[in-house]
């Protein structure tokens, strides 16, 4: 649960995947509208065996056997996975401005095709698929994706169903760099995380219907091709390493700061985003933490005060006791925690109050400002 009360109107922003936002897993993003032959949905480590009709929330891992399954989202986007397919939901959020709503898919194996919704409830452009290779991101766009046991991924771009023209655009990327498809019956290969998606090639004397987990065991010519090619490649460029002077490697003789003279102050770059106490999290070892009112001041007058901002309870950078990242932006006072859900609270220049924050390991107030104490926030979160 969360809960602010602010006595004074403030710049307030509040981002959390668990509890902020007020999302619960539990709200409906879909429905399962077709199946055939053994299929299932995993939802919180138990097995519904019989999902036609059955709403899709966020987290389900939807798998089929020897049977096919077609799940209908809410903007009216289209997941038909053939057999042996595995898909988990991994994101879905619908906020009342489309631009802010967004969604991810994982294909994990077998074949599924994708169909964009209307735009409506979601932007387009925040619909991302990935498998264990890729990213695929999509403009308006009907594409299926086929992944084989050991993560390789093939992407075929399909026509428009009325048209018979392209249905839109998708970027596949990857550390190795990124392609895209724009053309009906396109397709890339990717094997391997950090290798390049090979050259776009076009698939010719097929149909959708025709695409299934066949195109794992009897690829086919034309992206047997590209793999070959690609293989060549790889290989003609795997030389010259020999002919590399590592000795005129001479930059760890400048020193970046030699004319440096300005103070380095904690900023939302210094941000260490794993230097986090997720222990506390995970082991139930420590006793019931009793709750106490932090008063600590800090020994350093430079980290208890910037400007004219006075802090108690917490000094400027990152705070062990509180997981709170502490640091001025624009002129604002800004607390980050990114711990079980992410809060962000920016206090606008010039206000002063009370943070008081109770979660799991951290029970404790901060003082800002060194004014009136006319704001007061309380966070209060659990599982």
């Amino acid at each position: 649960m969360q809960s602010f009360r602010l006595i004074k109107k403030i710049h307030l922003t509040i981002l959390s995947t668990l509890l902020i936002s007020g999302i619960s897993f539990a709200n409906p993003i879909g429905d399962i509208v077709e199946q055939s032959g053994s299929g299932y949905i995993t939802r919180d480590k138990e097995q519904l065996d019989n999902p036609v009709g059955t709403e899709i929330v966020l987290k389900d891992e939807a798998q089929t056997v020897n049977g096919r399954m077609k799940i209908v989202f809410l903007d009216n986007e289209v997941l038909d996975m053939t057999e042996h397919t595995y898909a988990y939901i991994d994101e879905a959020y619908y906020d009342p401005d489309p631009n802010l709503s967004k969604m991810s898919i994982q294909m994990v194996q077998g074949t599924a095709r994708f169909t964009s919704g209307l735009g409506k409830r979601i932007n387009k452009a925040n619909v991302n698929v990935s498998t264990p290779t890729a990213q695929i991101s999509i403009k308006g766009t009907d594409f299926t994706t086929t992944v084989d046991e050991i993560g390789r991924s093939l992407v075929i771009l399909l026509p428009d169903e009325e048209t018979g023209e392209s249905s839109g655009i998708i970027e596949v990327s990857n550390l190795g760099g990124v392609v895209v498809l724009d053309q009906p019956y396109q397709a890339t290969v990717v094997a391997t995380l950090d290798t390049p998606p090979t050259s776009v090639l076009t698939i010719s004397n097929i149909t959708p219907n025709m695409i299934d987990n066949m195109f794992i065991v009897n690829p086919p010519p034309e992206v047997k091709q590209a793999l070959e090619e690609d293989y060549r490649d790889e290989q003609n460029q795997d030389q010259g390493i020999l002919d590399v002077d590592f000795l005129e490697f001479n930059e760890l003789e400048t020193d970046a700061l030699a004319d440096t003279t300005e103070d380095l102050e904690f900023s939302e770059l210094d941000i260490d985003f794993l230097d986090v106490d997720f222990l506390t999290d995970l082991l139930d070892v420590v006793p019931e933490l009793e709750r106490t009112t932090v008063q600590l001041r800090d020994v350093q007058e430079s980290a208890g005060q910037i400007g004219n901002i006075d802090l108690i309870g917490a000094a400027f950078g990152f705070n062990k006791d509180s997981q709170y990242n502490v640091f001025v932006r624009d002129g604002d006072l800004v607390f980050f925690r990114n711990v079980n859900g992410l809060i962000e609270i920016i206090i606008a220049s010039g206000n002063s109050g009370t943070l008081e924050t109770n979660v799991e390991s951290y029970q404790g107030i901060i003082e800002f400002g060194n004014g009136d104490k006319s704001i007061e926030i309380v966070i209060n979160q659990s599982n």
